[in-house]
C-alpha cells in the first residue's frame, strides 16, 4: 500500500469503523407519512479501530442511533429510507496516525451522521446515500469530510451481494474507494451465525484489502441483542499488515 498517499486518507477520513451507521448531510426530499418505523440504539466495543483497512487506535467504543421506515415519494415509488449517528471513540496507537491526525497518543473522536434512500429494482435493489464525517477532542484538526455513494444489492446462491461506490474525489491523489461485500446467516440451531466478507480497493484495484466478520446475535430480551463478533482484514493493508479484531456489539430495539 502506498502510505505517502493513503496518509492523506487517513487524516480525512480520520478515526472510523470497519462498519456503522452510514450518514447523512442535507435534508431529504419530503417524502409521504413513513410506516413500519423502527429505532435502535446500539454500543460496542472492539479491540482496534479499523477503517477501510487503516489501524488508527486501539480500543474503540462506539455509540449510535439509527431510525429505518418506509414511505412513497411522488414520481418515484415506494423507498426505505434510514439515518442514523454514530460516536467512536478510541486512543491512537500508530504514531505516524495519531501525528497525521494531531492526536498523539491522546487520543481520536468522530462522529458521524447518514442518511440512505433505497428502492426495490426487481431482483436488485438500489440504495444512494451520503455520510457526513466530523471530528472533535484530539482530532478536531480534521475539517468535515462528505461521502456520496451508490450501492447496488441482490441475492446470488444464497448468498447477500452488493457492490458500492464512494466518492473519494476530496482525496485529490485517489480513485473512488469500492468495496464489494457478500453475506450470509447461518442457522446453528436456535442461534444464527452471521458472515460478512468484504473486498475494498482503492486506484482501480491496485490497492485491494480482503476481509472477513463473524457475529453471533444472542437475544438476551425481546429488544436487546448482544453479538460477540471477530474480523479479520488481509492483503493490501495501509502498513501491510494483517489486522485481526473482537469485540461485542449491544442493540436496543424501540
Amino acid at each position: 500500500m502506498k502510505q505517502t498517499t493513503l496518509i492523506k486518507s487517513a487524516v480525512l477520513a480520520g478515526t472510523a469503523l470497519l462498519a456503522g451507521f452510514a450518514s447523512a448531510g442535507d435534508d431529504p426530499v419530503p417524502a409521504a407519512p413513513s410506516s413500519d418505523l423502527e429505532v435502535n440504539i446500539g454500543v460496542g466495543y472492539t479491540s482496534e479501530y479499523i477503517f477501510r483497512s487503516i489501524n488508527f487506535a486501539d480500543d474503540l467504543f462506539t455509540a449510535g442511533i439509527g431510525v429505518s421506515g418506509s414511505g412513497s415519494l411522488l414520481g418515484i415509488g415506494d423507498l426505505n429510507i434510514s439515518a442514523g449517528l454514530e460516536l467512536l471513540t478510541g486512543s491512537i496507537s500508530n504514531p505516524s496516525v495519531g501525528d497525521t491526525a494531531g492526536g498523539g497518543s491522546a487520543g481520536a473522536h468522530e462522529m458521524r451522521i447518514n442518511m440512505e434512500a433505497s428502492k426495490s429494482l426487481g431482483s436488485f435493489d438500489l440504495a444512494v446515500g451520503v455520510t457526513n464525517y466530523s471530528y472533535f477532542g484530539a482530532a478536531a484538526a480534521n475539517p468535515d469530510v462528505l461521502e456520496p455513494y451508490v450501492r447496488l444489492s441482490t441475492e446470488l446462491a444464497g448468498l447477500d451481494v452488493g457492490i458500492a461506490v464512494h466518492d473519494q474525489d476530496w482525496f485529490p491523489t485517489l480513485d473512488n474507494y469500492i468495496e464489494i461485500t457478500a453475506g450470509r446467516s447461518v442457522d446453528l440451531g436456535g442461534l444464527d451465525l452471521c458472515v460478512h466478507g468484504v473486498i475494498g480497493t482503492w486506484n482501480e484495484f491496485d490497492d485491494t484489502y480482503y476481509g472477513v466478520t463473524v457475529g453471533l446475535p444472542i437475544s438476551a430480551s425481546d429488544n436487546i441483542t448482544v453479538t460477540p463478533h471477530a474480523s479479520a482484514i488481509l492483503g493490501d493493508t495501509f502498513f501491510g499488515d494483517d489486522e485481526f479484531t473482537v469485540g461485542v456489539n449491544i442493540g436496543f430495539g424501540l
